[in-house]
């Protein structure tokens, strides 16, 4: 049953991308990316985790009207590999191809609030990467 979701999902997710010259495969190798991303975080995998980035990428956000700048690498040091599975849920949006680069949408829904992450990704001589992350989080409205 998992299996027929997910293959249902991949399918929403590739109707979506706005490129009809994007084939199965390559969305399957991104999602992986992203799963190693979201699936990483949400079980305190840092090996899994750090397997979505390129280590000199950057995530920036915005905090007191200010753009923050992290380097991808120092974002994936912060990630203890705890094995400690975190409280919250995680869905891949959207993902939309451009030959060797790439674009997705992610949501991480916490029990008081939700991040939105827009993923950029690169196709490397190692696969897909997400090369940069910005990000917003959202209060839950009560």
């Amino acid at each position: 049953m998992r299996k027929i979701i997910f293959s249902i999902a991949v399918l929403a997710i590739f109707s979506f991308s706005g490129n009809t010259q994007t084939d199965l495969k390559t969305i399957q190798e991104i999602q992986t990316v992203l799963t190693y991303y979201l699936d990483g975080g949400t079980n305190g995998d840092s090996v899994m985790f750090s397997k979505a980035f390129v280590p000199d990428g950057q995530m920036r956000y915005m905090r007191n009207d200010t753009v923050m700048n992290v380097v991808l690498k120092d974002f994936m040091a912060r990630m203890r590999n705890t094995g400690i599975k975190q409280d919250r849920k995680t869905k891949i949006e959207n993902i939309q191809v451009f030959g060797n680069a790439a674009s997705a949408k992610l949501t991480i829904e916490y029990p008081t609030f939700y991040f939105h992450d827009i993923m950029s990704l690169l196709k490397t001589k190692d696969g897909w990467k997400i090369a940069g992350k910005i990000f917003y989080r959202e209060d839950k409205t009560k």
